[in-house]
């Protein structure tokens, strides 16, 4: 199968931006960084060294500027693979070459602390998106420069990242401490298997990016407490210190982008 088979028409609105994101080449970093919530761009685009918002198209606001000399944006794609899928088309055709999504995970192993940063791998593909684009034997696997930025640049901010697989699914209730009985047993044999962590998008970001080729993708987290001992609660973003640690992400994440960005 050749790389034209997943080369997408170009869908343009009556001002030439893009239809669904609302930006064009003129709008857009190289380096993008991915948060599911919207609210969450505008606590990344402070620490850019200078930032204008571009668009809010859909509810997702868009901000691009400069950090250390490198062009990024940051850009809330909401949540699921299906508006992942929309948003990594859209970017590849103005002229996005990294992205990162940063955002939150609830933990499918007890001895991973509440408040670890977690640099995923690669995905087991449990979203509903991707295999429209081709069969699940396809892997979800992180790019290894983006991986390696990650790592490094957590490391260079005296944090020790835990590395490993994510579950990304497509039903958030069933498969975390919600409204559904019978969620532990849906995920015993993701922890068994060693999957460190679960979220929604990245297996989509992962397979769609390679498959349209020219793009770097990965994803850094914010683990919650492990789902098992959390039961019907949710622990990232309603802690007290849940600003100071989407800060820390931020700057491993710009940090990356950076050498990302040297790289090309």
């Amino acid at each position: 199968m050749n790389r034209m088979a997943f080369e997408s028409l170009k869908l343009t609105n009556p001002q030439g931006k893009m239809w669904h994101i609302g930006l064009d080449e003129n709008d857009i970093g190289k380096g993008v960084i991915l948060p599911g919530d919207p609210a969450r761009c505008e606590m990344v685009a402070k620490l850019f060294d200078t930032a204008e918002l571009k668009a809010v198209s859909r509810g997702n606001p868009t901000y691009t500027g400069t950090y250390n000399g490198a062009s990024v944006s940051v850009m809330a794609t909401g949540m699921g693979g299906t508006a992942v899928a929309i948003c990594v088309e859209e970017l590849k055709h103005i002229g996005a070459k990294n992205l990162i999504r940063m955002g939150t995970c609830g933990s499918l192993q007890r001895d991973i602390p509440e408040g670890s940063i977690v640099i995923c791998t690669g995905a087991v593909r449990g979203d509903g998106t991707t295999p429209e684009y081709i069969p699940l034997e396809y892997p979800a696997i992180a790019d290894i420069d983006v991986v390696n930025a990650l790592r490094d640049s957590a490391r260079e901010l005296g944090v020790e990242p835990i590395l490993g697989l994510v579950r990304s699914h497509d039903a958030f209730y069933i498969e975390s401490p919600g409204a559904h009985k019978g969620w532990d047993e849906k995920i015993k044999v993701w922890t068994d298997a060693g999957v460190k962590v679960v979220e929604n998008e990245s297996s989509t970001l992962f397979v769609v990016s390679s498959l349209l080729g020219g793009l770097r993708a990965g994803t850094i987290l914010l683990a919650g407490n492990n789902l098992y001992d959390g039961y019907g609660r949710m622990s990232t973003s309603n802690k007290v210190d849940y600003p100071a640690k989407v800060e820390l992400m931020t700057k491993i994440t710009l940090r990356a982008l950076e050498k990302l960005d040297k790289l090309d």
